[in-house]
């Protein structure tokens, strides 16, 4: 007779299948209800899913401003971008933080990227075969001029930021919007160009006023005053302030070569900008100490971290102006002329990689403090005295990704009693296998133990050649275009599946020697060709209603199932065709991995130390991996161990599939439905956190159903 514990928390029965997924259900909706608020800033944030369409493509992102706005409001705004790869969910956080500070936000994910479509020209005319290279705006500058239609927007404090190919993206953009000419160069121009006034070398430095002033008549010189007052409207409108995190500027810092009255001079880009770099991102951390960042500093001496500078291009000379974190733009003279003047520059660094710079509450700090300075506000302007601005350090995000990852977490464990109740059904009850090992205790100890080291020993050789790929360089077909950060978890597959196949090829022939193969046996790979196609239906259901889950928390909630780089998100309908190729090339795999795992059951232990066990021993390797590489860089070594940049999902992922895998197992007396539905949850979650990686023309499905 079965207890009352028993009926409502355990997956023998349906009356407990029920009871486990009303609690999965309900921890998906707490847990996403909370990282709205946390989002929302208390419901003091409005946010927006926002689609931008200003050549013919859709460019997908989130917009935030405060409750309450109107027209009458005259707000800043800042423009924040994520990098190749991903979508703009990973830039969330720093979204959220500024616009807990008052700012108007437009998160956005580049043309291609998650949601976003392509043009087939973007602002600078780059065409198909052109579209991600790494010096194109990627829709940043379409970006720019949507906000510059919003009443409540401040239209001379607009600033932009992106991380890694961001950065790139957004200095393109600023780029384009400022040029590199001051205002002073604009107006000597105008005098050279309009008025046909010669100059000296020397004289182009000097004051375009007094200048005027000698050399006009009083018609011209009325004339050149309105000249002046639309030139100047222009300037101050352009993007006021750049921050690039995870890269070194190679499209804005270096000076440029400008034509000022005749003559050829060296001018920064007319914007301030900031850049923070991770310490262990040793591609870009020599920013300090470069040749062209020298240069365009005009000193022979490594900038000082968090220091503020001004630039001063006429004489050649950069001022090291103060601690950001010591300096106020409404009590330091200078550093506020230095921002009215376009000239401020920033270096800031912290103690973390490359992909950690979007996941960290010290980057974040920085971040949004080089805005407020930048921009002058904080829950209102900086020079008011009854604002009160929220300390930069008072970083919340995180605690929204963990709810947001709790309620990730609940949506994969809720496919495991949704599976149970499917397969009570009478139409998937067949799917169940029906040989079962008689061997009372499962595996013997020794065997157990020696194979879970020797999992530990592969998966750590596993994950290590994966994050060891070169990501951005390896090839690419338009049978699977999609960024090609896509190979790492295969590519871990493969490998577990080759040692697979050696542990399967031990246990077959020691199985034969003993004349024992009910091991495999208990397997149930070879159940009925029906049933396998029933079983795959199921993982296609299951599927279904995880997204239909997301659905549901993006339109109640406008939250998503993330933590960190690990997410499943909202997809466009032609990445269902991909989802499918991905699936079917990582699902013979999967069955392989789920042979080994599920052979070496131990049936003299508690159920769930044997589930515990398997998980930290599938997991073990990878996690031991980015241990060893985390005491690596934090011992000063010059170079990590092995680049984890494009796998920290995997830390979260390898676990869960792990799980997945067993549970589903036990529930079905088979390894079918593991690897069935596995292979589509590894395929939701890497198709829908990319984009493209070559150009790819909008799709019918998608232009029809508007998906």
């Amino acid at each position: 007779m079965e207890t009352k514990t028993e009926r409502r928390l355990t997956l023998k029965t349906a009356s407990g299948c029920r009871m486990l997924l009303a609690i999965s259900i309900a921890i998906i909706l707490l847990f996403s209800c909370i990282a709205h608020l946390l989002t929302s800033d208390g419901g003091t944030v409005k946010v927006s899913l926002v689609k931008i369409d200003a050549r013919g493509a859709t460019m997908d992102g989130e917009l935030y401003y405060p409750v309450g706005t109107t027209d009458e409001d005259s707000l800043p705004a800042v423009i924040v971008t994520h990098g190749a790869g991903v979508t703009h969910i990973v830039t969330r956080g720093l979204a959220q933080e500024l616009a807990r500070r008052g700012f108007v936000v437009l998160n956005l994910s580049a043309y291609g990227a998650g949601l976003s479509e392509f043009p087939q020209r973007d602002e600078i005319g780059m065409g198909e075969e052109n579209y991600n290279a790494r010096t194109t705006p990627g829709g940043l500058h379409d970006a720019v001029d949507f906000l510059r239609t919003f009443e409540f927007v401040d239209q001379t404090r607009i600033g932009i930021s992106g991380h890694s190919q961001g950065h790139r993206r957004a200095s393109m953009a600023t780029a384009i919007d400022c040029g590199y000419l001051t205002f002073n160069d604009i107006m000597i121009n105008v005098l050279y160009e309009t008025f046909g006034i010669s100059f000296t070398e020397e004289e182009i430095t000097q004051n375009a006023d007094e200048l005027a002033a000698k050399r006009l008549n009083s018609d011209q010189l009325e004339h050149y005053n309105t000249i002046k007052a639309q030139k100047r409207e222009d300037y101050d409108t352009r993007i006021k302030s750049l921050c690039m995190l995870g890269g070194n500027a190679p499209l804005i810092s270096p000076l440029q070569t400008v034509n000022v009255a005749g003559y050829e001079v060296k001018r920064n880009c007319q914007t301030n900008f900031g850049i923070i770099i991770g310490d262990f991102d040793f591609g870009y951390a020599t920013y300090v100490s470069d040749e062209s960042t020298m240069e365009s500093y005009y000193t022979d001496t490594p900038l000082d971290e968090r220091i503020w500078y001004s630039i001063d291009d006429y004489g050649k000379k950069s001022t090291a102006l103060g601690n950001i974190y010591d300096m106020n733009v409404t009590r330091d003279a200078a550093l506020a002329d230095a921002i009215s003047n376009r000239t401020a520059r920033i270096f800031m660094t912290n103690a973390e990689t490359h992909s950690r710079n979007f996941f960290s509450s010290k980057t974040a700090a920085d971040f949004v403090k080089y805005f407020e300075q930048t921009l002058s506000y904080n829950r209102g302007e900086l020079t008011d005295p009854a604002t009160k601005p929220l300390d930069a350090r008072n970083i919340i995000f995180i605690w929204r990704e963990v709810f947001n990852g709790i309620a990730m977490l609940a949506m994969l464990f809720m496919l495991i009693p949704l599976a149970c109740l499917f397969l009570k059904s009478k139409f998937f009850a067949p799917c169940v296998g029906s040989y079962e090992n008689s061997t009372a205790g499962g595996i013997n100890k020794k065997t157990y133990w020696v194979f879970n080291i020797v999992t530990v020993i592969i998966s750590f050789i596993a994950i290590y050649i994966s994050c060891d790929m070169e990501t951005p360089f390896l090839p690419f077909w338009k049978f699977f275009p999609i960024w090609t950060a896509w190979y790492h978890a295969p590519v871990y597959l493969a490998i577990m599946a080759g040692g697979s196949v050696l542990i399967l090829l031990y246990f077959w022939f020691t199985g034969k020697k003993k004349n024992d193969l009910s091991g495999f046996k208990a397997l149930n790979v070879t159940i009925k060709a029906v049933n396998v196609f029933k079983t795959i239906l199921l993982s296609v259901i299951l599927l279904a209603l995880a997204y239909l889950s997301l659905v549901f928390i993006e339109y109640v909630f406008l939250e998503e199932y993330q933590f960190f780089t690990a997410y499943f998100t909202a997809m466009k309908v032609e990445y269902w065709g991909y989802i499918w190729r991905l699936a079917i090339l990582v699902f013979p795999l999967l069955l392989l991995v789920g042979a080994t795992t599920n052979y070496t059951i131990r049936k003299d232990i508690a159920e769930w130390k044997d589930t515990l066990i398997s998980v930290i021993a599938g997991s073990l390797g990878v996690w031991l991996c980015w241990l060893i590489n985390y005491i690596v860089l934090h011992s000063g070594a010059p170079q990590a161990f092995v680049n984890w940049n494009s796998t920290y999902a995997m830390l979260i992922l390898v676990p869960v599939i792990t799980y997945l895998n067993r549970k589903l197992y036990k529930i079905s007396n088979s390894i079918w439905l593991g690897a069935a539905l596995n292979s589509l949850l590894i395929a939701w979650t890497t198709i829908s956190s990319m984009g493209y990686h070559t150009y790819v023309p909008q799709s019918f499905f998608s232009n029809f159903f508007g998906l």
